[in-house]
């Protein structure tokens, strides 16, 4: 039998301060709110149908083993243009790198999560 797993569903992580990364996450990567609770929220990005739960949890409590998150951008060019707007709103950033030949981006979250944007690797 093969597995049913059909694609990704979502990623939940546990953060100190969820009104703070919720509006991170709006504000920095475009996501909106479709599921709030009291100490839970679900973000979806609509063009790339990524969902991301947060759920306020206090530091040492809960599963923390999530290295990064990657979210992926249409290319080089995109990824440069982000860079730039991320400075002008003062997002900190460690600029466009070439990480596995492909162009990355790297930022934190208000949590120190690391948020990685990579497009796909140049043509040759």
């Amino acid at each position: 039998m093969e597995s049913p797993v059909t694609g990704f569903s979502h990623l939940q992580m546990n953060v100190r301060d969820l009104v703070a990364s919720q509006a991170w996450f709006e504000t920095v990567l475009g996501m909106e709110a479709f599921v709030e609770l009291d100490d839970t929220v679900a973000l979806k990005h609509g063009p790339s149908r990524l969902v991301l739960v947060l759920s306020q949890r206090a530091v040492g409590e809960g599963p923390s083993a999530l290295d990064h998150i990657a979210f992926a951008v249409p290319d080089g060019d995109a990824l440069e243009a982000w860079a730039q707007e991320l400075t002008v709103r003062g997002v900190a950033h460690d600029g466009v790198v070439l990480e596995l030949g492909k162009p990355s981006l790297q930022l934190r979250d208000p949590d120190g999560n690391a948020i990685e944007l990579v497009a796909p690797a140049p043509r040759a």
